[in-house]
């Protein structure tokens, strides 16, 4: 084959390890990040890209024209920038074209069969409805305190389920071998995205890995440190600010509503640092301020000064 495409676990994170001709790239993620971008991401958004790949392959299939292969393989150029999965099917379908370019397209509709690529954002929206009903299940952390193999087996031998809302497992084409010479572990070597997306879900399922929705964006975040982290590091503004940072936000502004003395220092807080910017003050003497309004602050908040004792100091 002209490429490679393997992906493991190793030390806590995911790997994907591909090579095309004599280039091999590495890229590495916290586990289970990929299938949570997956899970969110809006594939729909490349429906026209994916139309535009299906008329390039019939008219493929026609014409023989080479300037088809091109407009199929920008297609896939530009999905393997969105998503590392999409890195697999560029590397598969660039494979394919090489071979009927070759072939001078002779047995074309078997090299490359179409609804392969144009049935994915289809595909990709059923199964993210799928496995967020498995993940509301089975693997949210407000879910019944069950062991996970117990809700496993409950949740497919429900009565009444239908098989076809339910995330299948399929057989996965898998190895067992040494990893940079220091790790020995399972390996996938995928046949298609379908199998990076089950090899994931079920190491989720055999780690018995927890998650929690967001109370900030509402999405699904692995816990991977103390279980009552509420808030992901997902980036949530145009600012940068991740979910975690603005649920401290709010919950500052909510202690500060509900006390007064927080909301006497937050206001005087801000002045006196907007003092900086008109030369009033210096950042020394800001900061140098800032430290001792904090212990008045907590003076106030223990009941060793009064809000009015507070403030007069606040405003001298």
């Amino acid at each position: 084959m002209a490429y490679s495409f393997k992906v493991y676990i190793s030390d806590g994170k995911e790997f994907f390890e591909y090579r095309d001709g004599q280039k091999t790239t590495k890229k590495s993620f916290a586990f289970s990040q990929s299938l949570m971008d997956l899970l969110y991401l809006d594939i729909w958004f490349y429906g026209d890209l994916f139309e535009k790949m299906r008329r390039a392959v019939h008219s493929l299939y026609s014409s023989r024209d080479s300037q088809w292969s091109d407009e199929i393989k920008k297609g896939l150029d530009t999905l393997a920038r969105q998503h590392i999965y999409f890195e697999f099917l560029r590397l598969d379908w660039m494979n394919r074209l090489k071979k009927a370019e070759e072939q001078e397209f002779k047995e074309i509709v078997d090299l490359l069969p179409y609804k392969k690529l144009t049935h994915i954002p289809s595909n990709i929206d059923t199964m993210q409805d799928q496995l967020l009903d498995l993940w509301r299940v089975v693997l949210d952390i407000q879910s019944p305190d069950k062991p996970i193999q117990k809700k496993m087996v409950d949740y497919y031998n429900e009565k009444g389920r239908d098989k076809l809302n339910t995330f299948q497992f399929q057989p996965q084409p898998m190895s067992f071998e040494v990893i940079d010479k220091k790790t020995f572990t399972e390996v996938l070597y995928p046949k298609d995205i379908y199998d990076i997306i089950d090899f994931f879900v079920r190491e989720c399922v055999k780690r018995e890995h927890r998650f929690r929705v967001c109370k900030n964006c509402g999405k699904y975040f692995a816990l991977t440190g103390h279980i009552n982290t509420e808030y992901c590091d997902r980036p949530f503004d145009s600012a940068g600010r991740t979910c975690k940072e603005m649920g401290a936000l709010r919950l500052w502004e909510k202690k500060k509503a509900e006390n007064p003395a927080l909301e006497a220092y937050s206001k005087a807080y801000k002045k006196r640092f907007a003092w900086i910017k008109y030369g009033k003050i210096t950042k020394e003497a800001f900061y140098e301020w800032a430290e001792k309004a904090r212990e008045k602050r907590e003076l106030c908040l223990k009941g060793y000064m009064t809000l009015d004792e507070f403030r007069t100091w606040l405003n001298y």
